[in-house]
């Protein structure tokens, strides 16, 4: 939704826009496009993200982006205004960092396959006996203790929610999952939580390839691959 009426720059800027089959050049029209269009990111920020707890000029940066994202793929925006474009791209890089930035732990990955696994089960024995199955069902299906699905549902839908007003944050849900609850109900050769064990460790040496990834396109390293700070 549009933040107030249609303004004077938003012509200006779509026509900027859509200059290039008049024959200016591409660059050109884009740039001053940009340039008129910027005080828009003031208004998402002061209108949709005040409350956030983060200053407004770490907010402008991934707001920039949205707004050079939308400057430049004007032409994707589907029949939507220009103004309404930007507001949708600078809104979701601003969400993505303040989701970013607030830290919250996310579920492992080991937690989202076994949810997955939960859901299947649920689905089928759905089909077989209409109607949901009881917790004990489910634990027989999926071969873990009632008291292991207990812990994984604690973790569902809440370890990766951030709410974007600050006051609102400090009371986001933050479920300490007990892994030692989550244990097979019945022996196996190759019980759940030794794979849980070994996915955990998996997991950490992945998120270190990750960071080493992440080092590799730092903007500070040098030719080298060495930081020149």
């Amino acid at each position: 939704m549009s933040l107030g009426g249609r303004e004077p720059w938003e012509e200006d800027v779509e026509s900027l826009l859509n200059s290039e089959a008049r024959g200016v050049a591409a660059d050109e029209a884009r740039d001053e496009a940009l340039r008129r269009a910027t005080p828009l990111i003031e208004r998402v920020i002061r209108d949709s993200f005040a409350n956030t707890g983060f200053p407004r000029e770490e907010l402008f940066r991934p707001g920039y982006l949205g707004l050079l994202n939308a400057v430049y793929n004007y032409d994707l925006s589907r029949g939507q205004s220009f103004r309404e474009y930007a507001e949708h791209l600078i809104k979701g890089e601003v969400r993505s960092h303040i989701r970013e930035r607030a830290e919250r732990d996310e579920a492992p990955r080991w937690m989202t396959d076994l949810n997955r696994q939960l859901e299947k089960a649920q689905a089928r024995l759905l089909r077989e006996r209409g109607r949901l199955p009881t917790l004990a069902e489910l634990a027989e299906a999926v071969n873990i203790t009632e008291e292991g699905i207990s812990e994984i549902f604690k973790a569902r839908d809440s370890v990766r929610y951030v709410s974007l007003d600050a006051g609102q944050r400090v009371n986001d849900p933050d479920p300490q999952i007990d892994l030692e609850k989550i244990r097979g109900l019945r022996p196996t050769a190759f019980p759940i939580e030794h794979r849980i064990r070994i996915a955990a460790a998996l997991e950490k040496l992945a998120d270190l390839q990750q960071t080493l990834f992440r080092h590799l396109f730092d903007a500070n390293a040098g030719a080298d691959g060495t930081s020149s700070a």
